[in-house]
């Protein structure tokens, strides 16, 4: 006799559709930001637009490369949930937390040493006020490279959860940036400067809010005592493996 089995999904097709959706949305939000920051500063000059633009193709790149491996982390904790092991769901979503941040802290680290040559090097000879410009709004933003990853790690563990508050946290992140570069530029009149300290404090508002959000002990993931957490290098190993492709594609 042929005998059929069950198989139980940890998502519904119904679940998996509402993820998506803001998962999109949350993908066109991070890398907003820029585009809106090139747009406020457009009363400022054309130097200052140029200088956006230039360096926020830099930041675009740095952002889907974090995304990347950050989803590498996600689809781990959501096989160990999957599994039913709560735990190893657990353990992963702390590894994910710690090898977002060491490698968001080196390039942060590495791009402000670099800073100067890196921007010659990408954009060559430009105006001496866009380069000007550049290495101002590029100081700034790389600042933001660490709590760009932890977001991204913190997003990630959320999502593995069926959790979409991201998107949430996104929208609210990207009002606060329009909110601060009205104040910034307009206000006090701090050109690319104040849309750089915008961006920069919307992005951790964002690392601030979603790391809150992970400490919750009644959901299934939760991460608490964050200066806690040591290497575990198997795990690690398994979110590289599965990160870095995803980056690469």
């Amino acid at each position: 006799m042929k005998t059929t089995t069950k198989q139980t999904h940890l998502y519904s097709n119904t679940d998996l559709r509402k993820l998506l959706i803001p998962i999109i949305i949350e993908q066109l939000l991070s890398s907003l930001m820029g585009t809106v920051d090139t747009m406020m500063v457009s009363n400022v000059g054309s130097a200052a637009i140029s200088a956006v633009s230039l360096v926020d193709s830099i930041n675009i790149l740095v952002i889907q490369a974090l995304s990347a491996l950050a989803a590498g982390g996600a689809i781990l904790c959501s096989q160990y949930l999957g599994s039913e092991k709560r735990d190893g769901a657990i353990r992963s979503a702390q590894q994910v937390l710690f090898v977002m941040t060491v490698l968001s802290v080196a390039l942060s680290a590495g791009c402000l040493i670099f800073r100067v040559p890196l921007l010659r090097v990408i954009f060559g000879a430009v105006e001496a006020d866009v380069m000007k410009n550049s290495q101002v709004y590029f100081l700034f933003t790389l600042l933001s490279f660490p709590f760009i990853g932890l977001y991204d790690a913190g997003a990630s563990i959320l999502r593995a959860q069926n959790n979409s508050s991201p998107m949430v946290i996104s929208v609210i992140s990207n009002f606060m940036n329009i909110g601060g570069n009205a104040i910034l530029i307009f206000g006090f009149h701090m050109g690319v400067e104040g849309a750089a300290i915008s961006t920069l404090i919307s992005r951790i508002f964002c690392a601030v809010v979603v790391l809150w959000k992970l400490r919750d002990e009644s959901k299934p993931i939760f991460v608490k005592q964050y200066l806690s957490i040591r290497p575990d290098f198997g795990l690690i190993k398994k979110i590289l493996f599965i990160g870095i492709p995803s980056g690469i594609e």
